[in-house]
Parts: C-alpha cells; structure tokens; sequence
C-alpha cells in the first residue's frame, strides 16, 4: 500500500498510524480469515469451508479489507462514494461493511478497546490514561449568523412569511 510512506495522509484516513494499523492487523487478520472461510458475506455458514480467497477477489488482501473499513468508518462517506474510491459496486461495500465491522468490533474487544457508551465509564478510562492531552480529529465549522439579534429572529424564524 503506496500509503504507507505518507503516514500523516494515512492517518488522516484512517485515524492510524501504519504501525498502529499493523499492530491492529496482527489480530484482525486470523479473525477475518476464519469468519471469511466458514461464513459468506451474507453471514450464512459455508457447506463447504473456503481455504483461500478467491484470486478475483475485489479489495484481496486483509489489510486492503482493513484500510476500507477503516476509511469508510472515519470519512462517514457515503457508500457510492467509497465504492468509486475502491473500484468496487455500491452493493459490495454494503455488504462487506457489516462483517468487517463485526470482525473489527470482536478484535477491538478482545484487545479490551471497545468504545465507551457511558460517560462515567469513559472518565474513568481518560482519568487512568497515560496522555492528559487528547485531540479531537474533525473540523469545528461556525454557524454563520447575523450577529443581531433581530436580524436573527427575521432570518431564521420557522414562521412563515406572507409574501407581497
């Protein structure tokens, strides 16, 4: 992956560093080639087990797999768009995100990094953390106003206006 020698461009795709992405690869490949040889995308069991992909797989390899969900995770995008980003159909990347993602959220719990749904659970977390600085990767976009209250009131009233 040509990527790879841009780690500040591949960070900004997938909120990794490539030796994160590698570390996070190490687990996530065993997992995904087990689902991928007993399981079809559809998540239906195989009657017979599959032991290699197949050589006209579109997105071959792990860590192509990987790089697509986590890009497709971190740019929100739409599918259309990823599946022009990756060469692949709008109905492939639909079903290829849900078991990558299920395979994605078994690794991250069993490495014990599942996100944190509860606000308690997630200061104790950054409380115990080793980093007391945290950034937040997005983009902070001001809402453009009238900086007059009753220009305000008349530009984004909900009311409907009669009109002359």
């Amino acid at each position: 992956m040509a990527l790879r020698e841009r780690p500040t461009q591949f960070l900004a795709l997938t909120s990794l560093l490539p030796a994160e992405f590698d570390d996070l690869l190490t687990d996530f490949a065993p997992r995904w080639e087990r689902h991928q040889r007993y399981h079809t995308l559809d998540g239906t069991r195989r009657r017979i087990p599959a032991h290699r992909e197949r050589a006209n797989a579109t997105l071959s390899g792990t860590d192509t797999k990987l790089f697509f969900l986590l890009n497709y995770l971190k740019t929100n995008s739409l599918q259309e768009y990823q599946a022009a980003s990756f060469g692949v159909s709008q109905t492939r990347v639909s079903r290829l995100t849900g078991p990558l993602l299920n395979v994605l959220n078994q690794t991250l719990a069993a490495r014990g990094l599942s996100p944190v749904r509860d606000g308690a659970q997630l200061a104790q977390r950054l409380a115990a953390h080793p980093d007391k600085i945290f950034t937040y990767d997005g983009v902070e976009r001001g809402i453009p106003r009238n900086a007059d209250r009753e220009g305000q009131e008349e530009e984004y009233s909900a009311k409907k206006k009669s009109m002359p």
